[in-house]
């Protein structure tokens, strides 16, 4: 059996591994001269292997149970961050606690479970009667992991599985989250195709063509593995069924962008959010043990990021940022910026939960149309949005295809 992937980030390049294994013929089709999509990995300061950052995806959190399994496969460790992605001292507002901000989480989580679908994040959290900082705090870092603000965000954004406000342990892959894909498009080989970008893609009874400049690549399946903003473009003939293209349109687009500055001296790890700026910054230790000499940053919202002024490059973000965090010794002529909305092969940094979204949607988006088959982190429900979410969908999308193999053609 022959397979055609659309996309080689971490969905694609698992579903393309999974479908190896079953014994089937994969073609990777990436439209990028890299593999890893939006995660992708690079040394701030070329020749530093000390300030690799993470441009795209970045942080490895509990239940994270397939990437950890696909690392022991490829011979990849974890490395502790030394802080916490979930505690995140709020700065820039009027003063509360880091317990005030998780009081007010647990609130709008337990009153975002009874809210009606459609209903917003921001009509839930009216109803707190606690401290208007803690709700500010809140409102903030839930804005700002989710790209989208509170009056369009679906109240069951509160549950979200990165929505903890406890202390606990996060990750990163050692090297760099991009050596994953490396190391699975390695074992893949020649069957991963780059500066391939994908076509229409046609598909019958006998099997499927997938347009390329250097024309159609024909198979017996396909699995599309690309972000939601460019799948709404992507040509599909025949059509997926009316249901499914609605629930795309009703799927909601991210905005966030990053932030990366040398450190010109010695910091201990940390984790601080910028209240009214919607962003959060931290420092984080390596497989070194030792605290990288990088100040990271994570920015979301339309609004937000146009107040940083991203669209014209890192400077005035890396000003606020040197002032939320004083104490550190930032080198701003030296900052980076990364964004994914005017990226061509992603047009969103991953998909959000939106009032728009309708209960059925998930299973929706990870249907099959014929021989088209979907993955992708805005397939993976629950987990949308996570490098664990990417990998289960491949891991989904393969077996689909394995269960309704027929002999190559």
């Amino acid at each position: 059996m022959r397979v055609v992937v659309i996309g080689a980030g971490f969905a694609g390049l698992m579903a393309a591994w999974r479908l190896t294994q079953g014994g089937c013929e994969v073609v990777v089709l990436e439209a990028r001269d890299r593999v890893g999509g939006r995660v992708w990995s690079q040394e701030l300061i070329p020749g530093e292997p000390r300030t690799v950052i993470e441009r795209g995806a970045e942080f490895v959190l509990d239940g994270y149970d397939v990437l950890c399994g696909v690392l022991g496969e490829v011979g990849l460790e974890l490395a502790a961050t030394g802080m916490s992605y979930y505690e995140r001292e709020p700065r820039g507002g009027d003063p509360v606690s880091t317990q005030e901000v998780a009081s007010c989480a647990a609130w709008v989580a337990a009153a975002a479970a009874t809210a009606p679908p459609g209903t917003s994040l921001a009509t839930v959290a009216e109803g707190w009667a606690g401290p208007p900082a803690a709700l500010a705090a809140y409102l903030s870092r839930i804005e700002t992991t989710d790209g989208v603000g509170a009056g369009l965000l679906a109240a069951a954004a509160a549950r979200d599985a990165t929505a903890g406000f406890g202390r606990r342990p996060s990750w990163r892959v050692a090297g760099g989250n991009q050596r994953v894909a490396q190391e699975l498009a390695g074992r893949l080989g020649s069957g991963v195709w780059l500066s391939s970008p994908a076509g229409a893609v046609e598909h019958d009874d006998q099997g499927v063509r997938v347009g390329t400049a250097g024309g159609a690549v024909a198979g017996d399946a396909v699995i599309v593995a690309v972000p939601m903003a460019v799948l709404r473009g992507l040509p599909i003939s025949p059509p997926v069924p009316d249901r499914q293209r609605a629930a795309w349109e009703r799927s909601g687009l991210a905005h966030n962008a990053k932030l990366h500055m040398p450190l010109n001296g010695l910091a201990g790890a940390t984790a601080v959010q910028s209240v009214p700026g919607r962003f959060w910054a931290w420092t984080a230790t390596d497989s070194s043990g030792q605290v990288q000499p990088v100040l990271h940053a994570f920015a979301g919202t339309e609004r937000g990021l146009a107040a940083l002024g991203v669209a014209d490059g890192p400077a005035a973000w890396a000003a606020l940022a040197g002032e939320l965090l004083p104490e550190l010794d930032t080198d701003p002529a030296a900052a980076l910026v990364t964004t994914w909305n005017d990226d061509p092969w992603a047009g969103e940094s991953y998909s959000a939960d939106i009032v728009t979204t309708a209960p059925g949607d998930p299973d929706i988006l990870a249907a099959p149309a014929g021989r088209v088959h979907f993955a992708g982190e805005h397939t993976a429900g629950d987990l949308a949005g996570l490098m664990e979410g990417a990998l289960r969908s491949g891991e989904r999308a393969a077996r689909e295809v394995l269960a309704g193999q027929s002999p190559s053609r």
